[in-house]
């Protein structure tokens, strides 16, 4: 099974005037970061924006993207839902349209019990040949998975591989490693980037973190030099990888501000926002456009 590591940037959902996925623009963010470097495009994930989709757009969204990146890099799509056959029929569809794997959030709003969720993905796991990246995120589900459970589930589930670990407990995301004692292949995701450094050290195995969206050279330069063990250099790109998360301040939530800076760097002219998000007002634009100038990426 294909291992699932490196640089895979959390991909926003581009939308146009007419309240639709823009896929010319989708086409050119995933040509952009994959010049940079990245080693696989993650869709739909929470700065993808999936909560707000139909599952008939993200069949066609995700299949477009698939055909346009056409193996240059890795594909990963999440399928979570707070509906199983939802999640089941975006699965089955993003397997035959040749995804290389998914990421998947246990079901939110609701707070299952830790047998609750171990039954949900043993379920979905059971049905694909995909690989399988658990989506920990419990500042917006509710749930956090420790150890335990996820060492339960790769024993369990040999097509789970991996796990994005979004929370700001540095242990934690550490001690997901552990996992690696059932199966010494599976894959250790960060989200945030201020972890990076201390967490490349300790055999941390990839990054799925907003800002890499429009500074994918920063994530990029960090972890591939700390792979080849120039801990010297990691260190100068990692210090810009802090640096962009002011970004993240400019906006609530954080990655409409990321979209911003995308949008000046990549497109060149504005975006449009899907309700309940709104588009930035001046000051925060401002605040990104000068930030991103401060950065030297305009």
């Amino acid at each position: 099974m294909k291992k699932l590591c490196g640089v895979n940037p959390p991909v926003i959902t581009i939308f146009d005037g007419n309240n639709k996925i823009d896929i010319e623009a989708s086409k050119r963010q995933a040509d952009f970061l994959i010049s940079q470097g990245v080693d696989g495009l993650a869709y739909l994930g929470t700065s993808g924006e999936f909560s707000i989709m139909t599952v008939e757009e993200k069949k066609y969204f995700i299949r477009q993207m698939i055909e346009h990146v056409n193996g240059r890099v890795n594909v990963i799509v999440g399928v979570g839902d707070t509906c199983l056959e939802n999640t089941m029929e975006l699965l089955k569809y993003v397997e035959g349209a040749g995804a290389d794997g998914v990421l998947l959030v246990n079901p939110y709003f609701s707070v299952y019990s830790s047998e609750m969720v171990e039954a949900y993905f043993g379920y979905v796991a059971s049905n694909t040949s995909l690989p399988i990246i658990i989506y920990n995120f419990p500042d917006l589900t509710g749930y956090c998975f420790d150890t335990d459970v996820v060492c339960k589930l790769v024993k369990a589930n040999p097509n789970i591989v991996g796990i994005k670990d979004t929370i700001a407990d540095f242990n934690h995301v550490l001690d997901m490693q552990k996992a690696k004692e059932v199966n010494p292949d599976f894959s250790v995701f960060a989200a945030y980037e201020n972890q990076a450094m201390g967490l490349l050290v300790c055999g941390v195995d990839g990054f799925i973190n907003a800002t890499a969206n429009f500074a994918p050279e920063f994530t990029v330069n960090t972890y591939r030099a700390a792979k080849r063990g120039d801990y010297n250099e990691a260190a100068v790109w990692f210090r810009q990888m802090v640096r962009a998360m002011d970004i993240y301040k400019y906006s609530t939530p954080l990655f409409l501000s990321c979209k911003q800076a995308m949008y000046y760097r990549v497109l060149n002219q504005d975006g449009h926002e899907r309700l309940p998000a709104l588009a930035l007002d001046a000051e925060a634009k401002a605040n990104v456009y000068n930030k991103m100038r401060e950065l030297r990426l305009l």
